[in-house]
């Protein structure tokens, strides 16, 4: 089993947080500090046996990354291929934010072919209604949520 965190450098840390500001003419979403690289908030909270992996994503700071698979940009991580080479097809996926990065990854997993479980109690989303909306859009392409990892 491989495990994937997914950490970003801090993109403006003179920005209030939700703020909206245009980078390079595209808008962003300051969001607040979280799993950034080499800080607490970036480690692993659940321990399996296998081998971890870590594919960093949101390191170009011009670009909104919210999937693990690519940037808003287009500009692909090494996720895929990482799971191809190793003959992964079943992702378990989870953590911040539902509404947001979990759900894109997912999308984007689908999208790429493999089958997806996204844990919701392991996940937080940011507000209560774009979590809920965000769970049917993924159900709605064949994504199974589940409440844990036993089931």
């Amino acid at each position: 089993m491989r495990i994937f965190t997914f950490m970003r450098p801090l993109n403006n840390p003179n920005a209030e947080p939700m703020q909206v500001i245009e980078i390079d003419g595209r808008p962003q979403v300051m969001w607040p500090p979280h799993c950034v690289q080499d800080t607490p908030g970036a480690e692993i909270l659940i321990t399996v046996e296998g081998s971890t992996q870590t594919v960093r994503k949101g390191m170009d700071t011009k670009f909104d990354s919210y999937s693990g698979f690519a940037d808003d940009g287009g500009r692909q991580t090494e996720m895929d291929s990482i799971l191809k080479k190793d003959g992964i097809r079943n992702l378990i996926i989870y953590g911040l934010a539902t509404d947001y990065c979990v759900k894109a990854t997912a999308v984007d997993a689908v999208a790429a072919g493999y089958k997806i479980t996204v844990i919701e109690g392991l996940s937080k989303g940011v507000a209560p209604e774009t979590t809920v909306q965000a769970l049917e859009d993924m159900q709605a392409k064949a994504i199974t949520i589940k409440a844990t990892l036993d089931g």
